[in-house]
């Protein structure tokens, strides 16, 4: 497992961890996001766990305006993690979204994992065909309604701006 974020104190730190199973104290983890110059090598903890805390003044935040995505690699022991990942901080402050700082005015629609052929829609296509249908109507974020979606919704929206709602699967 693996999480990489925003300091919610310090925006140009990047904080996280990776955790492994029944991984050996003291061997290395291997964290790169070349874009942002952060090469690391850590050794792992008693607990199979790195923790980490990069400063950087070169981020350039994640927004609709412009979905900025970083390449981001894990090794440990020849096993390679590639992800995609985009910075953003989000907060709540006088009845106000603030997206990066700014204030956001959220315009999206609720969608179901829809294929317009019919039926629940699986495929990337499916997912993009909606996401599209969204942006063209102005939409800048979009409610996945009553349950967890497939995963490339998510990560579509991601590279193309737009804000994401995701339900967990806890009834009411």
């Amino acid at each position: 497992d693996y999480n990489f974020q925003i300091d919610k104190n310090e925006p140009a730190t990047i904080t996280g961890f990776v955790k492994l199973n029944q991984a050996k104290s003291n061997e290395n983890v291997s964290i790169k996001i070349a874009e942002l110059n952060i090469y690391a090598n850590q050794k792992i903890n008693e607990n199979g766990e790195v923790n980490f805390r990069f400063n950087t003044s070169a981020i350039s935040y994640w927004s609709p305006e412009n979905p900025k995505l970083y390449d981001v690699i894990i090794v440990y022991n020849k096993q390679v993690i590639k992800d995609k990942i985009g910075f953003r901080t989000i907060e709540t402050k006088d009845g106000k979204i603030y997206l990066n700082k700014n204030p956001i005015f959220l315009k999206g629609v609720s969608m179901h994992e829809e294929s317009a052929r019919g039926g629940r829609g699986n495929s990337k296509e499916d997912a993009l065909r909606l996401l599209n249908w969204a942006k063209e109507m102005g939409c800048n974020y979009v409610r996945l309604a009553h349950y967890p979606h497939q995963e490339n919704m998510v990560r579509l929206a991601d590279e193309m701006g737009i804000l994401v709602w995701e339900e967990i699967p806890v009834y009411w």
